[in-house]
């Protein structure tokens, strides 16, 4: 039995889709969705009656996976538009076919119908209108995402969606099991694009998270943005990466921009570039602007834990330590090995005068994130010289090994009060691809430094090429 509607046939069982000549396979778990809402069309399918279908003995991470399902759909009916044609969106609640379900005439029922000359001419009219159909498509898929739409095989679809759930984890470490994950799809399909940009994102956050170097990483997945944009064009994965790429590690802000902007005219939903702009907009300063849009990514994607996160981090920017220090408590109840949640707790409880608190958390920290300096400030901040120096040594190791590490000392020379050395590992920190330098214009732990001449510098040519302040 099929699906028909808008000229799309749909296979239930197997999952064969065609329209106008073109034929693919969808994978069984956007099938299994097509053929619930198509069931219920005009009517609201929740969230928790999609899970329910497709993870009926559950699943850990659910919300993302459904996302990424429901993606990989509108990929396939070409419904990736501002304005749906086939799926609506009830952000928070559900989705709702809205498509016209339609069942083409038996050729019994049609020649009993008609005689032979309309028969022909319904043909003629049927032909004519694929073809102009066939164009039409053909042209705004080329158009808007530099060519054709590739519909990879499917054991390379399964191991990228298995990619993205690992990867979204933080109960455990899996996020270079997602990049081994990325890398099996590609050796089944090297001309996936999108897993060439899951490849490239899963290296990025390897980068950020010190399970490894910038120098190892940072390469890699620049040539996985480039190659996933060079298959496709108009990926807005592909642009966000490179955007990415350009805002933390080549410190292009511009660069990071213009392919943020392009992403988002891509795909006005994704929210990972509503994320990175809320980033990118905080780091230049503009807090309403990032505000604005870290809540966009969040009502796009709820329940992605590293959204939440930084909702936090930039409260600890605005100086809102206790709002911080609150959401962060809460992602920690659920999500007690996400270190880098930790680390926001920890510099909010520290601000806040909490200096306790914030060392039971900077304790509890483990070896992965960015923020590899803060038990070095707590122990600053609570007069412990001698433990602070340690950490300053301890961070040396991890600089002989490949890691970007100046900025944070510059943080802990700065609350030891060692004005000189902070300058000098600040001055550092804007060079050796420290990630959490971009943020020097909003970090409190910064206050010591400001109006200084090394602050001034390290400030200018951190933003060298764009205009301070832009919006």
């Amino acid at each position: 039995m099929t699906l028909q509607f808008d000229g799309w046939t749909v296979d239930r069982v197997s999952g064969d889709i065609s329209r106008g000549g073109h034929s693919a396979r969808l994978p069984q778990q956007p099938l299994r969705i097509l053929v619930e809402l198509f069931d219920h069309a005009g009517a609201v399918v929740t969230r928790e009656q999609l899970v329910k279908v497709l993870w009926p003995s559950g699943i850990v991470d659910f919300d993302n996976g459904l996302n990424v399902a429901v993606r990989k759909l509108r990929v396939a009916l070409d419904d990736v538009g501002d304005t749906p044609r086939y799926i609506e969106t009830l952000p928070r609640v559900g989705y709702r076919f809205i498509g016209k379900p339609g069942v083409a005439a038996s050729g019994a029922d049609t020649a009993a119908a008609s005689p032979r000359p309309a028969r022909r001419r319904m043909a003629l009219a049927i032909a004519l209108a694929a073809l102009v159909a066939g164009i039409g498509v053909s042209w705004w898929l080329w158009s808007a995402r530099g060519g054709a739409r590739y519909v990879p095989g499917e054991r390379a679809q399964e191991l990228y969606l298995e990619g993205l759930q690992l990867r979204a984890r933080r109960d455990l470490d899996a996020g270079l099991r997602s990049v081994e994950r990325f890398e099996q799809a590609l050796r089944e399909d090297p001309r996936y694009p999108e897993a060439w940009a899951a490849y490239g994102e899963g290296l990025s956050v390897a980068v950020i998270r010190q399970n490894i170097t910038p120098a190892e990483g940072v390469p890699k997945a620049r040539a996985a943005a480039e190659r996933s944009l060079q298959l496709n064009p108009g990926l807005a994965n592909g642009h966000t990466l490179l955007g990415q790429i350009h805002m933390d590690y080549d410190k292009d802000f511009a660069a990071a921009k213009r392919e943020f902007d392009r992403a988002l005219e891509l795909n006005a939903e994704f929210s990972l570039v509503w994320h990175h702009l809320a980033m990118w907009n905080g780091q230049l300063g503009n807090l309403d602007a990032a505000f604005a849009a870290i809540r966009r990514a969040r009502e796009l994607e709820p329940t992605r834990p590293v959204f939440a996160m930084n909702y936090g981090l930039l409260l600890y920017m605005a100086r809102r330590y206790d709002e911080a220090v609150e959401i962060e408590k809460r992602m920690l109840e659920t999500n007690p090995k996400y270190d880098q949640a930790r680390s926001v707790m920890a510099r909010a409880l520290m601000a806040s005068g909490d200096e306790a608190g914030a060392l039971e958390q900077a304790q509890a920290n483990g070896e992965s994130g960015p923020n590899q300096g803060d038990l070095g400030m707590v122990y600053a901040k609570m007069g412990r010289r001698e433990d602070a120096l340690r950490e300053i040594a301890r961070l040396d190791e991890r600089a002989r090994r490949g890691f970007a590490v100046a900025y944070e000392q510059a943080l802990i020379h700065a609350t030891l009060g060692d004005l000189d050395a902070a300058c000098a590992a600040l001055t550092r920190g804007v060079s050796d691809g420290s990630l959490l330098v971009n943020w020097i214009r909003l970090e409190p732990r910064l206050d010591p430094l400001r109006g200084s001449k090394c602050y001034a510098e390290a400030e200018k040519k951190l933003y060298a090429g764009i205009e301070a302040g832009a919006p």
